[in-house]
């Protein structure tokens, strides 16, 4: 079973349209259908914001996903990483954790030249909340911060407010790998 139909699957069983979803995790309602479709990839951040509104767990999600059992939860074979993340071919996410999702969620991200979450409609990095700490593994990463540019090399590594207005590219002409770590926010999340 894919991850659309999965979400698609706990959506129904709680007797959901896709509109009712879109309204209660803030998603558009042509997202939630492009999910459930396969027709896109959602960033962890919409990916929560679902869960929340499910009343689930992120994992949940990629329970089935493998079509085989998962060996323990605490680990994740390379060969049983899932991509997720943004919807775009020049952006590819995996999550490396798979328990609590609403506490950490860890992603290693490979950025193809030109990769950006400006140009990323579903991605609102700055209205979560939290922290994000990201870790340039291999490449160049540009990290626009409140109105100021980082430039990252391999082995620098930046964490900041979610909430703050950033954008995140890869800044070179060849591929960027970077190990991204998100820390959501609880507020309002409570009440979802």
């Amino acid at each position: 079973m894919s991850l659309g139909s999965t979400i698609g699957e706990l959506r129904k069983a709680r007797n959901l349209t896709m509109k009712d979803l879109a309204l209660m995790s803030g998603v558009t309602s042509s997202l939630i259908s492009q999910i459930e479709h396969d027709k896109a990839n959602p960033s962890i951040n919409t990916l929560l914001s679902i869960a929340a509104a499910l009343d689930t767990d992120v994992s949940e999600f990629f329970l089935n996903h493998t079509g085989r059992e998962r060996e323990s939860g605490v680990v994740i074979r390379a060969n049983e990483r899932i991509p997720v993340g943004i919807s775009s071919k020049k952006w590819t996410q995996y999550f490396l954790t798979r328990e609590n999702l609403k506490a950490l969620c860890v992603s290693v991200n490979k950025l193809k030249p030109g990769a950006t979450t400006e140009r990323v409609p579903e991605l609102n990095p700055h209205t979560q909340r939290g922290y994000e700490f990201g870790f340039v593994l291999s490449g160049k990463l540009r990290v626009d911060l409140d109105g100021r540019t980082y430039i990252l090399n391999p082995g620098d590594a930046i964490t900041f407010e979610a909430e703050r207005k950033h954008v995140v590219a890869n800044s070179s002409t060849g591929e960027t790998e970077v190990l991204w770590v998100v820390i959501p926010g609880t507020e309002g999340r409570e009440n979802s």
